[in-house]
């Protein structure tokens, strides 16, 4: 198998048309199946499903599929590290990140690592830290920055850590939170889970959600005016008319974490050791 054999099988998954597939490959669709038959001569393994209607690959096939990317990916990271051994620095470095991390914390720390590799492209994708581990473990991007470390067997740093606070327009009694209003912010799964965690330990009603909001900045906006209160990390500096205090759990202040996962294989990198220096760096 050399490189355009994978190249073939991680096209024609992706697009999961042989036409397609031959376009994008600069071939003909005569030679590109010829050459598909030929891969599944030599591994004596059937790529296809053919008892399916159209072109759906088969578990040798999948499983194909998915090593195809791994290979193509490290073979590209081979060319990028032995080409910066005697060129200035060139390739791309893709980085998954959780929302608020992309918006408040990463952008000066992309700034300094532009400044050091200003030949290196940035693929940069936000949103939940769930999605943000999946495209990990399919192999899409370098780094994650999430919020939790998933079981991951391979690389993992933390990076920044804040508290969680409890905020609103003016003091109040502990005790009446569940009949206030609360600004909710949508999190991903494990923060979801740490918040109801603390909120069923202190209390046994259920919150009084009056607004559910997608941003910080939206989320203190509400507050600020005093539609609610809400549970928010400190990410932003807070308006000092806000009265706030962190939320605790047997005895100690929860905390928001955030982490970076990797592969290992990644630490063989100049640029990556760099991106990885300057994100533990900021920790410190």
């Amino acid at each position: 198998m050399n490189e355009k054999d994978w190249l073939i099988i991680h096209s024609v998954y992706q697009h999961k048309n042989i036409t397609r597939a031959a376009e994008q490959l600069y071939t003909s669709q005569p030679a590109l199946s010829y050459r598909l038959k030929q891969i599944e001569r030599k591994l004596a393994v059937k790529l296809f499903d053919e008892n399916q209607k159209g072109l759906v690959f088969s578990a040798q096939g999948e499983y194909l599929a998915q090593h195809a990317q791994k290979v193509l990916r490290d073979l590209q990271q081979l060319k990028e590290n032995l080409h910066s051994l005697d060129h200035a620095q060139q390739g791309e470095i893709s980085i998954g990140v959780s929302s608020n991390y992309a918006a408040y914390r990463l952008p000066p720390l992309l700034n300094r690592f532009r400044q050091l590799h200003p030949g290196i492209r940035i693929n940069l994708m936000s949103g939940l830290s769930e999605e943000i581990f999946t495209l990990l473990q399919r192999g899409e991007i370098d780094f994650a920055i999430v919020k939790d470390d998933y079981s991951w067997k391979e690389g993992k740093e933390l990076i920044d850590e804040d508290d969680y606070l409890l905020i609103s327009q003016h003091d109040f009694d502990f005790a009446l939170l569940p009949h206030l209003p609360q600004i909710r912010i949508i999190h991903g799964q494990h923060v979801t889970q740490l918040l109801e965690r603390w909120w069923n330990a202190h209390f046994s009603q259920t919150p009084n959600i009056a607004m559910t909001v997608d941003k910080l900045e939206v989320c203190l906006g509400m507050v600020t005016h005093g539609l609610g209160y809400a549970i928010i990390s400190s990410y932003l500096p807070l308006p000092e008319s806000l009265y706030r205090r962190p939320i605790t759990l047997d005895g100690q202040n929860i905390k928001n974490r955030t982490l970076l996962l990797y592969r290992h294989n990644l630490q063989t990198s100049p640029v990556m050791q760099s991106f990885m220096h300057i994100l533990k760096g900021h920790q410190l």
